[in-house]
């Protein structure tokens, strides 16, 4: 009788390890997908913030720096913009992840 009841036990404790396991790489995943979105986005401003400035250096005129001013504005609120919806839909993804990993470790009624 004490090897049923054993047998139970450590099949109820693998099953709750093996769940936090699963919770636990679908976060890992989802951090690394958020650092990767960091890591394009400031990549991406450093680059636009030096175009930027040689644009600057070249202008002749008030008409062109508000050019270069009002461009530089304007793309910058789109990708700002990109940055988050793509932050946003890796922290869903990870949420969708983990509450599939809990839902499937969640007691059966019978």
């Amino acid at each position: 009788m004490a090897t049923t009841t054993d047998n139970t036990v450590v099949q109820a404790w693998k099953k709750q390890l093996d769940m936090t396991m699963r919770v636990t790489e679908a976060i890992i995943e989802g951090s690394t997908r958020m650092h990767e979105v960091q890591i394009e986005a400031a990549t991406e401003a450093h680059a636009d913030a030096v175009a930027t400035q040689q644009s600057l250096a070249s202008a002749a005129s008030p008409a062109d720096l508000l050019r270069i001013q009002t461009e530089w504005l304007a793309a910058n609120q789109k990708k700002s913009m990109e940055y988050w919806r793509h932050l946003y839909e890796a922290a869903a993804e990870t949420n969708a992840r983990v509450m599939r990993c809990l839902g499937g470790a969640a007691p059966k009624g019978d």
